[in-house]
């Protein structure tokens, strides 16, 4: 007999990510991260797929990224200890042994085509450098000062490195002021391209620059664009990026271009696709990855992963214009992928609403699902599968939901709206924990994508200046669907909950309605006018989605869109639930909107997590998510049982 799911249950999971294949194509490595209860922490290894089988490589408490040399029997990972992160070598059936360590986090593994270096990101500083906790004091000239999941980074930009292979020279190749973020070696081993932040106040604009490993010379080709990722052309002739020149703000979508560069031309490829290529569908069960969004193969093609409808695609584009699917599942999505070097062989990772991640090969003809971590666990627990809902939004756009049935069969059922954060993010075929725990809870959840969702158009994703209004209709669209196709659902007893923009959005909508009994509202944003100046990237991201200048130049329009100061409004008994060390939504967000319906009367209670940031819900501390749910639950008993 099926189990019911608990929030312990997370230990029980086998997180799956990662792949990247051999040049080959014939081994696959890949990592494998498990929940420690009694550490509280996760623990992850290396394993390896060859010849028809699976096994761990590592024996590391914490080894993640792997990487091949330019050989297929010779690989990089880091592994990361309580007080360093090293990079160690390891030769497939022989001994690994540690090429480089430091105190500072390292990212962005790769080697060059030689096999002579390795390059990585860093925030790695001067040996003088004295840790923030046991300065006297700080003193701040750069903004951010701090970054979520980080902490203080004002005086550490990410800067490229390399590591001479064996060796073990360390040398750091560039000298950013405001960060580095992607890279790549040329087929020759001469040269470095990489993606450079270059404006303080505008961090999204980058700069593509060009490094000769030789000579040292270091030129700008390209500007004022915003760039994820950045490739060479296997004949060194050419440059593909990843990004968009923000016409439509944080709405836009990331496109493919390629960069001449004897002539200097710029061509985007595909121009009327009209989706965005990135991988923002929303997961709470994914482990560490390292994988790149895109990939150049011999053949000429770029492989990219593509956001449509509620689920991830991986496509295929040359210079040309010629665009095909390549792996389009119905009704999964895939996650991360790598190819071989010849572009034949595809190693990726695919989960759907009620399957969690696992290793699958495609030759070009067939599909093949090459481990089962999680079938066992699958098979012993009810996890029902979510059905997908189509209604109409005000402007005639169709809206995609789904809905999550309960484990209890019953009339008059209590449900949840859940809504994602971004708000340029998205619901989908995806796996999330906290849905299956809150249906064996005995809540049908709903959930889907409105207007500012990714997936769709930029059109439909751009609601700058729009917040609560096209949004705030569609989700009430999408309720009022969900009960006319469910008709075991008690319209009286519904709960609203949301995390990020879905926190915000639940603030917003309890200022507006009393049709949900009760409300969670998690890392969210209460007052815009906060927000501007102690979130990590409050300046920008405010002033773009709320498209204003400044607090101080347009106080009315952030005092419009600011749930905190509606307060009174509100009679719906709230759960506030924050991170201490979220750098995101900074907790005064949440502080401010507890002591508002406190002093209003309101029935709240807010809960507070030490020693997590914004991404608690997805890679905090075992057993504080596991005490995250248990809240939840017990708010949502009192008030829908």
């Amino acid at each position: 007999m099926s189990e019911k799911l608990k929030p312990e249950d997370l230990s029980n999971l086998s997180l799956v990510s990662s792949p990247i294949i051999s040049k080959n194509g014939q081994k696959v490595l890949f990592v494998v991260s498990r929940y420690d209860l009694d550490k509280n922490k996760s623990k992850s290894n290396i394993w390896i797929y060859d010849n028809n089988e699976y096994y761990p490589l590592t024996k590391g408490e914490k080894d993640i990224c792997p990487s091949w040399s330019n050989i297929d029997n010779l690989i990089s990972f880091l592994r990361i200890r309580k007080k360093r992160i090293s990079l160690n070598i390891l030769k497939i059936g022989g001994e690994e042994y540690e090429l480089f360590s430091q105190k500072q986090g390292i990212s962005k593994i790769m080697w060059s085509s030689d096999g002579k270096n390795i390059g990585f990101l860093s925030r790695a500083t001067s040996k003088d450098w004295k840790d923030y906790s046991k300065r006297e004091a700080l003193v701040i000239e750069n903004i951010p000062p701090y970054f979520n999941g980080e902490g203080f980074i004002y005086d550490r930009p990410s800067n490229l490195f390399l590591i001479s292979y064996p060796d073990g020279i360390v040398s750091q190749i560039t000298n950013s002021k405001f960060g580095v973020s992607s890279f790549d070696f040329s087929h020759d081993g001469q040269k470095i391209a990489y993606v450079d932040s270059y404006e303080e106040l505008k961090p999204f604009l980058n700069e593509i620059r060009i490094r000769n490993l030789k000579t040292d010379e270091d030129i700008s080709i390209l500007k004022n664009y915003s760039i994820s990722q950045v490739l060479w052309s296997p004949k060194d002739d050419k440059i593909a990026f990843i990004g968009n020149k923000m016409e439509k703000g944080y709405a836009t979508h990331n496109k493919l271009y390629f960069y001449d560069l004897k002539t200097g031309e710029v061509k985007q490829v595909w121009p009327g696709l009209n989706r965005n290529i990135e991988n923002s569908i929303n997961s709470d069960v994914r482990g560490p990855s390292c994988n790149e969004t895109a990939y150049w193969s011999h053949n000429n093609y770029i492989y990219f992963l593509l956001s449509d409808q509620g689920k991830v695609n991986l496509y295929a584009a040359n210079e040309k214009g010629g665009l095909k699917g390549i792996i389009t599942p119905e009704e999964s999505s895939i996650d991360e992928f790598s190819i071989s070097e010849s572009g034949s062989i595809i190693a990726y990772t695919q989960m759907s609403d009620n399957e969690l991640k696992e290793i699958y090969l495609y030759d070009g003809v067939n599909y093949k699902k090459i481990t089962s971590f999680n079938e066992g666990f699958l098979s012993s627990k009810k996890l029902n599968k979510a059905k997908h809902y189509k209604t109409k939004s005000e402007d005639g756009e169709n809206l995609d939901y789904w809905v999550l049935p309960s484990n209890e069969n019953k009339e008059n059922a209590p449900w949840i709206l859940y809504i994602h954060g971004g708000p340029k993010t998205f619901y989908g075929y995806s796996f999330n924990f906290i849905f299956h725990y809150l249906a064996a809870q005995g809540y049908t959840v709903v959930y889907g994508n409105p207007h500012g969702s990714d997936s769709y158009t930029e059109e439909f994703a751009d609601i700058r200046g729009k917040y609560g209004t096209i949004d705030f209709s569609d989700l009430m669209r999408i309720v009022d669907d969900a009960l006319k196709g469910n008709k075991t659902l008690d319209p009286n007893k519904g709960a609203v909950a949301g995390g990020s923009y879905g926190g915000f959005m639940t603030n917003w909508i309890i200022t507006k309605t009393n049709r949900f009994k009760v409300a969670i509202t998690e890392r969210s944003c209460s007052n815009w006018f906060s927000f501007y100046g102690s979130s990590d990237i409050g300046w920008h991201f405010a002033s773009d989605q709320l498209e204003i200048k400044n607090p101080w130049a347009d106080f009315d329009k952030i005092k419009e869109k600011s749930p905190l100061f509606y307060s009174d409004k509100i009679e719906t008994p709230l759960l506030i639930m924050h991170a201490l060390e979220d750098y995101r939504c900074p907790y005064e967000q949440a502080m401010q909107f507890f002591v508002a319906l406190k002093q209003l009367g309101v029935e709240t209670k807010i809960a507070l997590f030490p020693g997590e940031n914004h991404d608690l819900t997805r890679s905090g501390k075992p057993k504080t998510r596991i005490k995250y749910m248990e809240i939840m639950a017990e708010w949502l008993k009192k008030h829908l049982s």
